[in-house]
C-alpha cells in the first residue's frame, strides 16, 4: 500500500532488511544468520524493475499521445517532481501522490513539447494526457513488484 500512497515501499523494505542483517550481525555476532543476501539482491533487482516499469509507462503514455523525445523526457522528469510535490503538498493518501504524478507528468510533457520541440500549447495537450495516464498506470503497476519483493524477503528471512 505504501507504493500507492507515494512512499518508496520496496526500497524501504530492502533498507529494513539490510539494516536488520547488518545490526543483528554486529550485535549478536552471527553474520549471515538473518536474511539471505541472495534474497536481498533479488529484491533489489525487483525494485529496479519496478522503477523501470514506472518510467517506461510514463514514456509510453506520452509517446502514445504523440510526444516528441523532448515531451517524453519532460514527462518523466515532471512525473518524478509531481510525485514528490503531490505527496508533500497534498497530504491526502493516494490523491496527493497520484494527482501529483499525473499533473507533474502532464506539465513536464507540455514543457518539453513547448520548449524543446517548439510546439504550440494546443499541440501539447494529447502528449500531456498520455503522459498523465501512463504515469498513473506506472505507479499502479509497481504494486505487484512490491508484493514480489516482500515475498522474496519473507522467504529469505525464514527459509534458508
Amino acid at each position: 500500500m505504501s507504493i500507492i500512497i507515494g512512499l518508496p515501499g520496496i526500497w524501504l523494505m530492502i533498507l529494513l532488511a539490510v539494516t536488520h542483517e547488518v545490526v543483528c550481525s554486529w550485535w549478536l555476532a552471527n553474520p549471515g544468520d538473518w536474511f539471505a543476501w541472495t534474497a536481498i539482491g533479488i529484491a533489489v533487482v525487483i525494485a529496479a524493475g519496478a522503477e523501470a516499469v514506472e518510467f517506461l509507462a510514463t514514456a509510453a503514455g506520452a509517446k502514445a499521445g504523440g510526444a516528441s523525445k523532448w515531451g517524453v523526457f519532460g514527462a518523466m522528469v515532471g512525473g518524478v517532481c509531481g510525485v514528490i510535490g503531490g505527496t508533500l503538498f497534498i497530504p491526502v493518501p493516494i490523491v496527493g501522490t497520484l494527482g501529483g504524478a499525473a499533473v507533474g507528468a502532464a506539465c513536464g510533457a507540455i514543457a518539453g513539447e513547448i520548449c524543446g520541440a517548439k510546439r504550440a500549447l494546443k499541440d501539447s495537450m494529447a502528449p500531456a494526457a498520455g503522459a498523465a495516464v501512463g504515469r498513473i498506470l506506472g505507479v499502479l503497476a509497481k504494486f505487484p513488484f512490491a508484493i514480489a519483493a516482500w515475498l522474496i524477503l519473507v522467504v529469505g528471512a525464514f527459509w534458508r
